[in-house]
């Protein structure tokens, strides 16, 4: 990160820049290492602290890495990390600075890459007058208090703004709209996302199918989650299902157990954290493949 020359201060470091033992970053990486990524441009979409630049370059020998973030901060954080972990490697990193989002990918040079690879947010903002409003229509009592987050950036998505995609319905509005740019703007391009499947590994996969990719399983691993994250959301989603026949079609996947062994509702997954209790669900990285 650089320094300001002014005051001698770096920029503060977000609290959601994972750091390298982070089991979202380890099992990201572990899918990276079977993703074949030797040669390959590489695009980033949020880059976080630069983590897995580092991995793509040097253990993955990516040819170029590009990267970009809708925290200019964060790109920064990369910078740095990239500048202190691996030097050598400095010019086959290719950061866009400010903030990027996911409308301005082709412009930020994302075209002509071979993959597209991300970690982005899953969990409508509870902050979301839409999202609140969901809550209210499906639990049929007020949403509650929102919990305040320094750093929402990462946990949530505005629910609302992904509002035209069809699978927002179940939280995964901003995937999809990053699989349509990707598709659209570099139609050849593989994407390797990092993903939660607290709705249900089979709505990834076909997420992904609707959308013109072949999925492809590359890691996966049951997580504890976040306690501090909100998944009313997700108890909102399981009422609204309920009586409508779909039961089957859609089940939010939560543990009770870290080797994923004693599948939990939405609700009860809820009431656990309430308590203080353990609460697990999967993640998985996949490939996909765009179909021709």
């Amino acid at each position: 990160m650089s320094v300001d020359a002014a005051s001698g201060v770096r920029p503060a470091v977000p609290s959601y820049a994972f750091d390298p033992s982070d089991p979202w970053t380890t099992t990201m990486q572990s899918g990276l290492a079977r993703a074949g990524l030797r040669g390959c441009r590489v695009y980033e979409v949020g880059v976080g602290s630069g983590t897995n630049v580092v991995f793509m370059l040097r253990d993955c020998d990516a040819e170029l890495v590009l990267a970009s973030d809708l925290d200019p901060r964060l790109v920064q954080l990369a910078e740095r990390c990239v500048g202190e972990a691996a030097p050598e490697l400095r010019d086959r990193f290719r950061p866009i600075h400010g903030a990027v989002n996911l409308i301005d990918l082709p412009a930020a040079g994302a075209a002509g890459v071979d993959v597209v690879v991300a970690c982005l947010p899953q969990v409508p903002d509870p902050h979301d007058a839409m999202c609140a409003r969901f809550h209210v229509a499906s639990l049929r009592a007020p949403a509650g208090q929102a919990p305040e987050a320094a750093d929402h950036l990462a946990h949530y998505y505005p629910w609302t703004v992904f509002h035209g995609y069809p699978y927002n319905a179940v939280g995964l509005g901003l995937i999809e709209a990053l699989l349509r740019q990707v598709r659209a703007g570099v139609p050849n391009a593989q994407v390797v996302l990092n993903l939660s499947c607290r709705t249900g590994r089979e709505v990834l996969l076909r997420l992904l199918r609707a959308n013109g990719y072949r999925p492809e399983e590359l890691a996966s691993r049951i997580v504890r989650q976040h306690p501090g994250t909100d998944i009313s959301f997700f108890v909102a989603l399981e009422a609204a299902i309920g009586g409508t026949g779909f039961e089957r079609d859609f089940v939010c996947e939560f543990y009770r157990d870290p080797l994923g062994r004693e599948p939990i509702s939405a609700h009860e997954a809820r009431d656990r954290l309430a308590a203080g209790e353990p609460v697990h669900h999967e993640i998985c990285v996949l490939r996909g493949h765009p179909e021709r």
